[in-house]
């Protein structure tokens, strides 16, 4: 079956639809980089998808289906590049794009593969290292006023 025909079928009927209101469709399978209700981005009607997600242990894996998959062989059907956590944006950006239109796979879809992978790196990033917060320095005369000065009851000796 083409993929035009299977994008007929089930562009407004499969249970990965997510419709809210009166806004656009988004999509929730597996291989839509966008997660947007279109052609392009369907990982249902494609033959060639590309997903990226995040892994359990903290990097980002992007999976290939091949377009020469036999149904019966699903697991000899992907290819798998785990990225760690320790991986810089840039060198993601690149394997992102080597990974989709640099072997002839997918070029339509390089821009989107690659800002999901740093968008990925950068959620990642940000939960691991907060940014974290000093109180602010008051310098010069401004010490003296803020703090009053007090006078200790316990260094004062009293005589009968």
């Amino acid at each position: 079956m083409s993929a035009d025909l299977q994008w007929l079928l089930i562009r407004k009927w499969n249970s990965f639809q997510v419709k809210g209101g009166h806004g656009p469709v988004f999509s929730k399978e597996k291989g839509n980089l966008l997660n947007r209700s279109a052609h392009k981005f369907s990982g249902l009607a494609n033959s060639k998808v590309i997903n990226i997600y995040p892994s359990a242990e903290g990097g980002v894996t992007i999976t290939k289906v091949k377009a020469d998959a036999k149904p019966n062989q699903v697991a000899s059907a992907r290819s798998h590049v785990a990225l760690k956590r320790s991986t810089g944006p840039r060198r993601a950006n690149k394997i992102a794009a080597a990974e989709t239109a640099g072997k002839g796979y997918r070029a339509d879809l390089r821009a989107f593969a690659v800002a999901r992978a740093s968008a990925l790196l950068r959620a990642q990033t940000r939960s691991v290292n907060p940014p974290k917060s000093y109180p602010q320095k008051v310098r010069g005369n401004k010490k003296s006023a803020a703090a009053p000065a007090k006078k200790d009851d316990e260094d004062v000796i009293e005589l009968d």
